[in-house]
């Protein structure tokens, strides 16, 4: 594989997965502004644990980061490829080094919105959430993860759009 787990800071890739969340009418996908990062929105998204399928851990990101739980979601498909992106070298750190290898997951959101929680949660990253058109949420993302979002959005469109 042509990453590997972040174990200490040097120049690998964080493996991690992400969630593509649409609506009923899968016009709108689910995005989330960042506490620290205002104005700018992301896919829900972590770290897979080592030794954990991607498959399962993007349920246990989406429920430590959103209080959304799998019961609230029906599983589209996922993305055909590893998605990788660099981080801009002033967001590099021990935790997620020079990156990501992510592995994204397209699900219709079903349950209740009221079940989208983000201030009781383990991961406390976040500070709202919208439903925007595809090309809202995009003019929206951080430079860094605008070219992986604007592939799934366009394989999402193609595979998944009713």
């Amino acid at each position: 594989m042509f990453f590997k787990f972040q174990e200490k800071e040097d120049d690998k890739f964080r493996a991690s997965c992400g969630a593509f969340i649409v609506n009923k009418n899968r016009g709108a996908v689910l995005s989330f502004e960042r506490k620290e990062n205002r104005g700018s929105r992301q896919l829900p998204q972590g770290g897979v644990k080592i030794g954990e399928d991607p498959n399962e851990g993007v349920y246990r990101e989406l429920y430590e980061e959103t209080g959304i739980k799998k019961d609230d979601l029906n599983f589209l498909g996922s993305y055909p490829a590893w998605l990788i992106y660099e981080l801009p070298e002033e967001f590099q750190s021990k935790k997620h080094g020079r990156g990501q290898a992510q592995k994204f997951f397209y699900f219709e959101f079903s349950g209740d919105e009221n079940n989208i929680n983000l201030k009781d949660v383990k991961d406390n990253e976040f500070s709202n959430f919208y439903w925007s058109d595809f090309k809202i949420f995009l003019d929206r993302t951080v430079f860094f993860r605008k070219k992986n979002y604007t592939k799934l959005v366009d394989y999402f469109l193609e595979n998944f759009q009713k």
